[in-house]
């Protein structure tokens, strides 16, 4: 499989402006005595809560204006050879839905698990076969749920090439040579350096937080198993 550019973030400006909306709105957790465990089993000293974008109208509008104006700049053939835009359950699903309108794009959705029966069970919604397809999601770490959803949805014979999610931590090891040996190139709107230098400039994030974070971001993995998650 040709190996497509793995991901594509804003300039540092606009990633900067993106993370410094997800610090405002208090969407960055610090652990305190016990770390973040995610899904993926990973544990971190940071949890990004992007839906609280949902309900704040300026900053969320600000933030989808951006993803639209990236996507029709970065995905090949926007305008005459994408079908629709597929969110992920459950972030994905407002995030998806907000760029697809701003795109004029049909939206669907992707369950986290099948309801019903055949290759489609995951996916709501209704497409021609072989239709192209963007997928959005809210964070990633290590690109493996990523990946899992575009085979889900490769599965039901549709294509998808691009995904784009908020924030791309960047920082766990593989994970770039991962997405492109699927074939799938990454959109992010911003990564955890940009979000970390927006918590470097709040005096409420703590000299001892900072080094903590710092301990995290300069060896995830090592951080994640000296805290009871996996490694790489």
């Amino acid at each position: 499989m040709q190996t497509p550019p793995q991901t594509t973030i804003l300039s540092s400006a606009t990633a900067s402006r993106v993370a410094g909306a997800l610090a405002d709105l208090g969407a960055v957790r610090l652990a305190g005595g016990q770390p973040f465990i995610y899904t993926s089993g990973w544990a971190s000293p940071v949890y990004v809560d992007t839906r609280l974008l949902m309900s704040d109208v300026e900053a969320r509008t600000r933030v989808m204006d951006i993803a639209a104006r990236h996507l029709r700049a970065h995905v090949a053939g926007l305008d005459a050879g994408l079908d629709a835009i597929v969110g992920a359950e459950s972030t994905g699903i407002a995030f998806g839905a907000w760029i697809a309108e701003r795109l004029g794009l049909p939206f669907l959705y992707l369950r986290k698990k099948p309801m019903g029966w055949g290759n489609a069970a995951r996916l709501e919604g209704r497409l021609p076969a072989g239709a192209r397809v963007l997928f959005v999601d809210d964070v990633t770490t290590d690109g493996r749920s990523k990946i899992a959803a575009a085979a889900a949805l490769r599965q039901s014979g549709t294509r998808v090439a691009d995904v784009l999610v908020v924030l791309d931590y960047g920082i766990y090891p593989g994970s770039a040579a991962r997405l492109a040996d699927e074939g799938l190139t990454l959109h992010a709107l911003t990564d955890w350096p940009a979000l970390l230098a927006a918590l470097r400039g709040r005096a409420a994030t703590s000299p001892e937080a900072l080094a903590n974070l710092d301990a995290f971001t300069a060896d995830p993995v090592a951080w994640s198993v000296a805290n009871g998650g996996v490694g790489a």
